[in-house]
């Protein structure tokens, strides 16, 4: 069976692989989520995972990744980071600066991230989630307020209808999906109970309001 993995930007992100992509996909492929270690301390024997906070701790763990998965012709590796607040120093990122469509700003920034590392296309297809991963939850309003019946989330649910499209929520530093979402929920844990929220919303739902997600999950289905 092929195998897919999946270099993730911190816990939720891995979180949501396991547990909703994995059943999504489990009699179809594997999928292994690889979380990025950004500080190893030898002298304590831990290593830290999550918290990007250059491309350098991105690009240790993604080459080990793509040298172990280049060994298996069944094998594939994606990524999956947040475009909010993504390092300056990740390839494209500039580059993507220069235009206006959020969709053209990931889109080059994926295509630059495989170029830099040389490995072919078909083999290792980066994902950059746009512009953050709680923009997925904006798909359902509903499915987070039976989590948090208690909070007020009228702001949220009016966003929806005037954005409309989830991803395109944009990435202000008060106006993110995760400030959005923290404005109303002052305890809101995105690692787990944001994850089972998305678990209940679905992966088609997210998919049919987020088209860049749509367009990742072809990508895997196109390598099945």
């Amino acid at each position: 069976m092929k195998n897919f993995r999946i270099v993730t930007e911190g816990q939720s992100e891995t979180n949501f692989v396991n547990r909703v992509m994995v059943p999504y996909f489990a009699d179809r492929c594997i999928l292994i989520p690889i979380t990025v270690v950004t500080k190893t301390d030898s002298r304590r024997g831990k290593t830290y995972k999550g918290g990007v906070g250059n491309y350098g701790q991105i690009r240790n763990t993604l080459l080990n990744t793509l040298a172990n998965a280049a060994k298996n012709a069944d094998s594939y590796v994606t990524t999956m980071f947040d475009f909010y607040r993504l390092p300056i120093d990740v390839p494209g990122v500039l580059d993507a600066e220069k235009v206006s469509d959020p969709y053209k700003k990931v889109e080059i920034i994926e295509r630059e991230i495989q170029k830099a590392e040389e490995y072919d296309g078909k083999f290792f297809f980066p994902y950059i989630e746009l512009h953050e991963f709680e923009a997925m939850i904006f798909s359902d309003i509903t499915k987070l307020e039976e989590a948090y019946f208690e909070e007020d989330l009228t702001a949220l649910k009016e966003c929806v209808k005037v954005q409309g499209n989830p991803e395109l929520i944009n990435d202000g530093a008060e106006t993110a999906p995760s400030k959005r979402i923290m404005n109303c929920i002052d305890n809101f844990d995105k690692a787990n109970v944001g994850v089972d929220v998305l678990g209940k919303i679905g992966i088609e739902n997210i998919a049919a309001k987020c088209r860049h997600f749509a367009e990742w999950l072809q990508r895997i289905e196109e390598r099945l």
